[in-house]
C-alpha cells in the first residue's frame, strides 16, 4: 500500500514544485493509490465503495490533464481497429487504460466511461462539463497567480502532438509519439469502452450482463454523437443487435433512420420499445415499395410482421413498459424524432385486414413462383419472372397473365375464393380441369368411362386430351381401369377443398358438380369391378375430409339425386340410392358415437345436424321415399337393390331410437 509520506510528497511536489509535478500527476497519484485501497477491501465492505467512487472522482479530474496522444493510445500503425488500439494501449502502460482498467475492477462503470470521454475530449471529442458532485477540483499550487494557472501545462499546440510536456500528464510516456496522432488517442479513448463492452457481454454470466448494460447505459448518456454512432455500428457489428437496440434514445433512432436506413432494425427498434405502430409503418412500407428489389420472401415476411405489429398497437393503450427499454434511459430534455401517431382501433382494425388479403395475395404469388421455379417447361419473359421474384403482383395480373396462362387451376381458384369473387361458370370449369388433369389423357376398357370422360372434359382445357380404347394405341397411356388415379385424385381434391371450404366463399366448392364428377367416376369404375362396387364410397369420404358438413353434404346428394330420379336407366339411380345410403349410414354411426367428428363444421356436430334434418327436414320421410323408389326398379340387380333397401331401414331404425 501507498504510504501516508507519498501522500504528503506528492501534495508537496503539486504545491511547491509545480512546474515539474502538476496537479495533474498528484491527482493520478491519489486517484489509483485510492483504487488500490478499495480493492484491498471485501466486496462487501461500505469502504470499498467510498474509496471506489473517491478513486473515480480522482481520475475524472486527472484525465483533463492527459493530452499527450503517444501517451494515451501507445504506437499505432494508423490501420488499427477499435480494439486493436485497446489492447495496444493496455501494453503501452497507457495511464487511460490502467484507470479504465482499475475502475472496471471496482464495478464504477459511470467512472470508466466519464474518464473515457473526458480524457477524448483532449483530442477531439464532445467537452465533458464537470460534475463537482463526482469530480474532485484541482488545489492551486502555493504562489500561483491567476493568470498563471494552466499556462505550464497546455495541450500541445502540434498535430501530432510532439510538443507536449509530458509530465504534465501525470507519468512519463513509454513509447515515441512520433506516429500518435489526436485522432489516434480519441479512437482509443472509444476503443477502450468499447472493449469492455464486448468483452462482459462475450463473456456472458448474469453479474456481466448487468454490468454490460449499465455500462451501455453510462454510454448512451454521451452528448457526444460521433462516440455514439460509433458505439452503434461496434454493437452491430459484433452480433449485439439486442444490445443496440434496448438503448432507448433519440440518437440511436435517428442514426437508424438517416443513417443505417435498415427498415429491419429500425421496426425492431420501435417493437422492442413499444412503438408497435411505428414499427408496422416501416414494415408495411418496406412490403409495399415499388421501385426496390425486394425479393417476394423477405416482403411476405415484412407484411405478417406490421400486421403482428398492428395488433399490438391495438391491444397496448399505454406507452411502453417493456424491460427491455431500460439500457440508456431518455434523456427527458430532448424531444423524440418520431412518436407513435395516435390511431384509433377502428383504423389499426382497417390496416390490419388490408394487409392481411395483401398477404393472402402475396403467399398465392409465393406458389405461383415456386411452381415455376420448379418447373422445366414455363417459357416465361424475364420481365415478368422478376416481377414475380421482387414485386407485390396485382391480384388481376397474378390471376389472367400468371395462373391462367399456366394453367394452375388450383391457384386460380384460390385468387377467387381470396377475392370472393364468384363466378359460377369459371369456378366450375375450372373444377372439371382440376379433375381431369389427374385422369387425362388415359385409355379404358370401359365404354361408360370414355362416355363419362368425353362429357367431363367438354368445356376444360383438357377438351382435346385423348380418351382412347384400351389396345387401340398400345399401352403408352396411363390406365383408367386399373384405378391408379384414384388416390391421387382424392388427394388433390381434398387438399384444395381445405383450403377453400371454410373461407367463406364456399361457392368456389361447387358441391353439386364435384360430387357428380367424383360419383361418376366411381360409377365408371366400379362396373368393370363389379364384385366390390357398393362398398367404395371414397368421393364421400373425400368431400368429408374436405370438411363438408354431413347435412350439406347429403342436401347436395339427394337433389343430384332427384335430378336423375327419372332416368330410365335403373342402374344409375341405384348408384346413387346405394350412395345416399352409405351417406346416410355414416352420418347415423357418426351422431350417435360418443365424440365430435373433426369432419363437422363450424362446431355443429353430426348429431346436432342429424336431429335438425330429422326434425324439420324430413329426412324420415325422403328415406321411406327412397325404399319406395328402390321397389319399384324392375331392372338391375335384385341381391343389390335388397341390400340397399336393407340398408336404409336400418338407417331409419337407428334414426327412431335415437330421437
Amino acid at each position: 500500500r501507498i504510504s501516508q509520506d507519498g501522500d504528503q510528497l506528492a501534495q508537496t511536489l503539486s504545491k511547491q514544485c509545480y512546474l515539474f509535478f502538476s496537479s495533474a500527476s498528484r491527482l493520478t497519484y491519489m486517484g489509483f493509490k485510492a483504487a488500490n485501497d478499495a480493492l484491498s477491501r471485501p466486496k462487501t465492505s461500505p469502504q470499498r465503495g467510498l474509496l471506489a467512487s473517491k478513486a473515480a472522482a480522482f481520475l475524472r479530474a486527472a484525465s483533463r490533464h492527459w493530452y499527450d496522444p503517444a501517451l494515451v493510445a501507445g504506437r499505432t500503425n494508423g490501420s488499427d481497429t477499435w480494439l486493436d488500439l485497446a489492447n495496444r494501449s493496455f501494453d503501452a502502460g497507457s495511464p487511460l487504460a490502467r484507470a479504465a482498467e482499475v475502475l472496471m475492477e471496482l464495478g464504477q462503470v459511470e467512472g470508466l466511461v466519464d474518464v473515457c470521454l473526458i480524457c477524448g475530449a483532449n483530442f477531439g471529442g464532445v467537452k465533458v462539463p464537470r460534475d463537482d458532485r463526482k469530480e474532485l477540483e484541482e488545489e492551486a499550487a502555493n504562489a500561483v497567480m491567476d493568470w498563471e494557472k494552466g499556462l505550464y501545462h497546455r495541450p500541445a499546440s502540434g498535430p501530432t502532438g510532439d510538443n507536449v510536456d509530458h509530465r504534465s500528464s501525470g507519468t512519463q510516456s513509454i513509447v515515441s509519439g512520433m506516429d500518435v496522432t489526436p485522432a489516434d488517442a480519441l479512437k482509443t479513448c472509444h476503443g477502450i469502452l468499447f472493449y469492455y463492452i464486448s468483452k462482459l457481454l462475450n463473456d456472458g454470466g448474469d453479474a456481466n450482463q448487468r454490468l454490460a448494460e449499465s455500462l451501455v447505459a453510462a454510454c448512451a448518456s454521451s452528448s457526444d454523437d460521433k462516440f455514439l454512432h460509433s458505439m452503434y455500428e461496434h454493437l452491430l457489428s459484433t452480433n449485439q443487435v439486442k444490445t443496440a437496440l434496448r438503448i432507448d434514445s433519440t440518437s440511436l433512432e435517428t442514426w437508424l433512420i438517416n443513417e443505417k436506413k435498415d427498415s429491419n432494425l429500425l421496426s425492431d427498434y420501435y417493437s422492442i420499445h413499444g412503438r408497435h405502430f411505428s414499427a408496422g409503418e416501416i414494415l408495411l412500407n418496406k412490403a409495399v415499395v415499388p421501385n426496390e428489389e425486394v425479393p417476394l420472401a423477405q416482403r411476405i415476411e415484412c407484411l405478417t410482421r406490421a400486421a403482428n405489429s398492428y395488433s399490438l398497437a391495438m391491444q397496448s393503450t399505454l406507452s411502453s413498459s417493456n424491460m427491455m427499454s431500460m439500457i440508456g434511459g431518455y434523456d427527458q430534455g430532448r424531444d423524440r424524432a418520431l412518436q407513435d401517431r395516435q390511431v384509433s382501433v377502428e383504423t389499426l382494425k382497417a390496416n390490419i385486414k388490408a394487409i392481411e388479403e395483401k398477404l393472402d395475395i402475396a403467399k398465392i404469388q409465393q406458389r405461383v413462383l415456386t411452381t415455376v421455379d420448379q418447373s422445366q417447361n414455363v417459357d416465361m419473359k424475364p420481365e415478368m419472372l422478376d416481377a414475380l421474384r421482387f414485386k407485390l403482383v396485382s391480384v388481376s395480373e397474378l390471376y389472367n397473365d400468371y395462373a391462367c396462362e399456366l394453367n394452375l387451376f388450383d391457384v386460380c381458384l384460390l385468387i377467387l375464393n381470396t377475392c370472393n369473387h364468384n363466378e359460377r361458370e369459371g369456378i366450375e370449369t375450372l373444377w372439371k380441369s382440376v379433375i381431369c388433369e389427374e385422369i387425362l389423357p388415359c385409355q379404358t376398357t370401359s365404354a361408360i368411362a370414355i362416355s363419362f370422360l368425353t362429357q367431363l372434359k367438354q368445356g376444360s382445357p383438357f377438351e382435346e386430351e385423348t380418351v382412347m380404347q384400351s389396345g387401340d394405341y398400345g399401352n403408352d397411356l396411363q390406365s383408367f381401369d386399373n384405378g391408379e388415379w384414384v388416390p391421387r385424385l382424392r388427394n388433390r381434391v381434398t387438399a384444395l377443398g381445405k383450403e377453400l371450404y371454410g373461407k367463406g366463399a364456399d361457392y368456389t366448392v361447387p358441391l353439386d358438380l364435384i360430387v357428380q364428377a367424383l360419383e361418376g367416376l366411381r360409377q365408371a369404375y366400379s362396373e368393370m369391378h363389379k364384385e366390390n362396387k357398393l362398398s367404395q364410397s371414397w368421393p364421400i369420404e373425400t368431400m368429408l375430409n374436405v370438411g363438408v358438413p354431413f347435412d350439406a353434404l347429403y342436401q347436395s346428394y339427394d337433389s343430384i339425386y332427384l335430378e336423375v330420379d327419372g332416368d330410365i336407366d335403373a342402374t344409375i339411380r341405384l348408384h346413387w340410392l346405394a350412395s345416399i345410403h352409405e351417406l346416410l349410414k355414416m352420418w347415423v354411426n357418426e351422431a350417435f358415437s360418443n365424440h365430435v367428428s373433426s369432419a363437422s363444421s363450424e362446431g355443429s356436430s353430426a348429431s346436432s345436424q342429424l336431429a335438425q334434418a330429422v326434425k324439420n327436414g324430413g329426412l324420415v320421410e325422403r328415406i321411406k321415399a327412397y325404399n319406395a323408389t328402390l321397389g319399384g326398379l324392375v331392372e338391375g340387380n335384385n341381391a343389390d337393390i335388397d341390400e340397399v333397401k336393407i340398408g336404409f331401414r336400418e338407417v331409419e331404425e337407428a334414426i327412431r331410437k335415437g330421437f
